[in-house]
């Protein structure tokens, strides 16, 4: 008896398919779009900012869009998507069509039919007719679908345009919810979503497109201003990499807007999107009494601009438009570091890391190594590490720290084998190679990134410490690395796009065993 059925598994069933394990879909790893990855690091980004995040709706009434568009409203109109939809008429009786439905129910209540087609009206929907011819005429689902399509006037109709439109500018859906969150005695109020758009463009270019994702920002409080919105703004680029960031007064600002508070931004000569002041009349209708700023961020302008995309369509969908062409050392470059120290003396913990793991890269094997002493030291501007030797010349007291590399497996030494791989870019593929094939890639023509595994650890560790400063420890344990990611680098999205498009690979998978320990002292 085989084991299986020992175990009372059916044969052919999900459980011996299980055990046979005939097939694994859910092994390695997959690439997201670039897109989700800009909405997941911005909507990370105002989180972390203190920022709330809410969802609005995608139905706007076509009266406000009238109401905050104004006397604007004939210059947008066309580009709005009108919402319409086929709506059921009662139906008076039809002789033909009566006689029809005879010929095919011939024991049909058809008086009682025609008691139940002169009652729709336009909120009957086509499923619930046809669950009401079901019931009430005691039919078969299949019976009752039949019947409908018997009947002329329930296959035609043209659709008839309503009152609602889909959400074109952002500012139409934030007014209500504004006014559902408003509370004056807990400013400032910060809320942002992520959201989809809609705009009937009628020449779709390399930067237009009809259906495009918005970072929408909303800011209440009581002396919120112009510039202090374009400060927040411009610290929210940075934090995105975003360098050459412009903003320009509108030439025809929306009514929505304080008169001469609405701005347009722009990366070099891209349009990033739109900012500004709520007009005072629009907030009065709604009770806030306060100063509210509000700015409109074009995810794929973002993306366009900081990665290079030459039309947001490449962007969007590479899998329909012909890939772009990148050298091995635009791919290099577009490698990053995924987590970095940002403060001095986070760098200067992640190269005395690096150092110390070159230093005892050729040396006897050993379970645990000092790699940076100094102390924790507090000030006005928050808790901070400095150096043992430079706490000395300024004569600083503070908690004692200390910064350890340990072996991550017994006897194997503070770093296995591949720690010191490096990055080689090679016909457009990405590898990690040991530094004794350096010369081979050099005469194969092979691009040197410079970025080793053990440096991105390094930088790793240093970001982890600097965040760990409250709790007064911390540390990571690396064995062995399947991808990039899993040692603290990635590539940008235009370039893991160009690889995936030209069959590319990314080889870095190896054996490093790197593991550091961060403690604080409490005497």
């Amino acid at each position: 008896m085989s084991e299986n059925k020992e175990k009372g598994v059916k044969e052919g069933s999900l459980d011996e398919k299980r055990d046979k394990d005939v097939v694994n879909y859910f092994s390695g790893i997959g690439h997201p779009h670039p897109i989700s990855e800009g909405r997941k690091e911005m909507r990370e980004l105002l989180i972390g900012a203190g920022f709330d995040e809410i969802y609005t709706s995608y139905f706007v009434q076509k009266s406000e869009v009238k109401d905050l568009t104004g006397d604007l409203y004939p210059v947008f109109k066309d580009s709005i998507y009108h919402l319409s939809w086929i709506r059921p008429e009662p139906l008076a009786p039809s002789f033909d069509v009566d006689k029809r439905i005879g010929e095919r129910f011939p024991t049909l209540d058809r008086a009682e039919l025609w008691n139940i087609l002169d009652s729709l009206d336009e909120d009957t929907s086509g499923e619930e007719l046809m669950f009401m011819l079901r019931d009430e005429l005691d039919l078969k689902v299949r019976d009752a679908i039949d019947l409908m399509n018997i009947i002329p006037e329930l296959k035609r109709g043209d659709p008839k345009t309503g009152n609602l439109t889909l959400r074109s500018f952002m500012p139409t859906t934030w007014l209500s919810t504004l006014e559902a969150t408003y509370n004056r005695d807990k400013l400032p109020l910060r809320l942002f979503t992520l959201a989809t758009a809609f705009r009937r463009e009628p020449n779709l270019d390399s930067s237009h497109i009809e259906t495009y994702n918005i970072l929408s920002i909303a800011i209440a409080s009581k002396d919120m201003d112009l510039d202090k919105g374009m400060s927040v703004l411009r610290k929210m680029f940075d934090n995105l990499a975003l360098t050459d960031i412009t903003f320009k007064e509108k030439s025809y600002p929306f009514p929505f807007f304080e008169e001469g508070s609405e701005v347009e931004i722009f990366g070099k000569d891209l349009e990033l999107g739109t900012c500004g002041m709520v007009s005072n009349k629009a907030l009065e209708k709604r009770s806030i009494d306060a100063s509210v700023f509000i700015a409109d961020i074009g995810v794929e302008r973002v993306l366009m601009y900081r990665h290079g995309y030459p039309d947001v369509r490449q962007l969007l969908y590479p899998q329909f438009y012909a890939a772009w062409n990148l050298t091995n050392e635009e791919i290099g470059n577009s490698l990053k570091h995924i987590r970095r120290p940002q403060t001095d003396f986070g760098k200067e913990i992640a190269q005395a890391i690096h150092t110390t793991y070159r230093e005892m890269k050729e040396c006897e094997k050993t379970p645990k190594k000092t790699a940076w002493k100094g102390l924790l030291v507090r000030s006005d501007y928050g808790r901070f590490l400095v150096s043992e030797d430079r706490a000395r010349e300024l004569r600083i007291k503070g908690k004692a720290a200390e910064i350890i590399l340990k072996e991550a497996v017994e006897d194997m030494g503070l770093c296995g084998p591949g720690a010191f791989n490096e990055i080689w870019i090679d016909e457009g593929n990405v590898i990690g190679v040991p530094p004794s094939t350096s010369r081979s890639m050099e005469e194969k023509g092979a691009y040197r990134t410079n970025k080793t595994f053990v440096k991105a650890f390094s930088r790793y560790a240093a970001w982890k410490i600097e965040r760990s400063l409250e709790k007064g420890r911390t540390g990571k344990k690396i064995e062995k690395i399947k991808d990039l990611e899993g040692i603290n680098m990635k590539m940008s999205s235009k370039a893991l796009y160009y690889m995936l498009s030209h069959k590319k690979k990314v080889d870095v998978q190896g054996p490093i065993y790197l593991k550091f320990h961060f403690k604080i002292k409490d005497k």
